[in-house]
């Protein structure tokens, strides 16, 4: 008699072999993956569109000052001292010049300047201004950039955003050298229309972390689970009125069944993700050898979208390793649902009530998912602490967090670890369940059965 391996293994590659001969999985993977490539093809072409200086644009000038209310030193270009200054006012002019696409943008900085009253002062002459203030705060968690404008100002709000990123790696840079390397990573940056405001962030990058990122892991996580959840339950229930299910259950093991057909559809909708990340890949390296090809000097907004996502969380935010740990949170996120459903298909007693036994799958998912994203859209940190360490919940909250860097790889190894030995005990609780119910025909099933069944009795 073969090993329990290749009785897992015999189960997988036939449970493998159905899936693949459904034609809606591979129209849904050539699909999607197509739509993916395009758009982040035509994404990175935006930016290889040259651009048609006009005079007025060669020409433009402005003025940056910059109210500092932090340990960070800076002089002035006409300072006697300036020249010799580990960071220069000179170094941020040129940033924020080349980020805008102006001309020249003077700098002045100042030292414990109050840059409401200076923007009031601005508000008051009743003309437009063509100045725009930075305000550089240290807090306990580290270093915060205000950007503040004028009500009448030739800078737009956009304008004063991408100032402040052009600031951050300046600023950065100095942090890591002279003051404290571990706190580079957590400059932030605010851009509000007139008034300084402390707290919320406003900027359209922070806004777009603080929901979207929530919003899209936890759309793709429902959908996957619900597609592939109701095939892992069917596929489970599948054989439970066969004749032959007596002999099959004397060579395989319940819970090896169980776990072939669970891994089965885990593998098959890894694979899905998988070649549809490869193709945003696919998208964006075929996407940049074009734009090259049309503009040396293109525009990459996939690369501005990944830097200013870094300025408003952190460095390690959209890198390599969170990118990989969030795959797995994610994969292992659909393994455990998988094995959810593994149990709603062992509940059933004919395959056609599978859809009735959908409910094991649907309410916990429905109910996790929308605390995990309304905790993660309301910044709410004592639920979203209780929720990544909720096997559950992680899947809905952890991802998008690990992928920003608001979590260490730490609690992202925690995180896994509970999620694997979830997942495990859920295949053999529904291994118990197979076994005690595959030819059951008696009275109406009830809750206390069922735990009877799992308890052995």
């Amino acid at each position: 008699m073969s090993s329990s391996g290749n009785k897992i293994r015999h189960v997988f590659n036939f449970t493998c072999g159905q899936m693949l001969k459904k034609k809606g999985y591979k129209v849904a993977t050539i699909l999607i993956g197509l739509f993916i490539f395009a758009g982040i093809f035509l994404i990175v072409m935006l930016g290889a569109k040259k651009k048609d200086n006009t005079e007025e644009e060669l020409t433009k000038t402005g003025k940056l000052v910059v109210c500092n209310e932090s340990d960070i030193v800076c002089y002035n270009p006409d300072d006697v001292v300036a020249a010799h200054s580990p960071m220069k006012a000179e170094d941020i002019s040129t940033a924020v010049a080349e980020a805008l696409a102006y001309k020249e943008i003077t700098v002045e900085w100042k030292d414990n300047a109050s840059a409401a009253e200076l923007c009031k002062a601005e508000n008051e002459k009743n003309a437009e201004s063509d100045t725009m203030f930075a305000v550089i705060r240290k807090t306990d968690e580290g270093y915060g950039i205000y950007m503040v404008r004028p009500t009448d100002c030739s800078f737009s709000e956009g304008d004063a955003t991408d100032a402040g990123y052009a600031m951050i790696p300046v600023l950065q840079t100095y942090v890591e050298r002279k003051i404290d390397p571990n706190m580079a990573q957590f400059i932030k940056l605010e851009s509000v229309p007139s008034t300084i405001v402390v707290g919320e962030d406003t900027s359209l990058v922070a806004e777009l972390v603080k929901y979207l990122l929530p919003m899209l892991s936890g759309m793709l996580m429902y959908f996957m689970i619900m597609i592939y959840g109701q095939d892992v339950a069917r596929n489970v229930a599948a054989e439970k009125t066969s004749k032959l299910m007596e002999t099959m259950l004397s060579f395989v093991k319940p819970k090896d069944l169980i776990f072939g057909k669970i891994l089965a559809g885990f593998v098959m909708s890894v694979a899905q993700v998988l070649i549809w990340v490869a193709c945003g890949f696919g998208g964006y390296w075929v996407g940049t050898l074009a734009a090259k090809a049309i503009n040396p000097d293109y525009t990459d907004y996939v690369s501005k979208a990944f830097n200013a996502i870094r300025a408003v969380t952190g460095e390690s935010a959209m890198t390599f390793v969170p990118i990989v740990q969030t795959l797995l949170v994610f994969f292992l996120g659909l393994l455990l649902y998988y094995a959810v459903a593994g149990i709603g298909g062992s509940i059933v007693t004919k395959p056609e009530e599978v859809a009735q036994a959908n409910t094991v799958i649907v309410f916990p998912v429905l109910i996790f998912w929308m605390v995990g994203y309304l905790a993660a859209a309301s910044q709410n940190e004592a639920v979203l602490t209780i929720c990544r360490y909720i096997p559950f919940a992680a899947p809905f909250t952890v991802t998008a967090e690990i992928l920003v860097g608001k979590v260490s790889v730490w609690v992202g190894l925690i995180v896994v670890a509970e999620m694997i030995a979830a997942t495990l005990l859920l295949v053999w609780i529904a291994g118990r369940i197979y076994r005690g119910l595959v030819l059951y025909n008696g009275e109406k099933l009830s809750v206390k059965k069922v735990f009877g069944i799992i308890r052995g009795k």
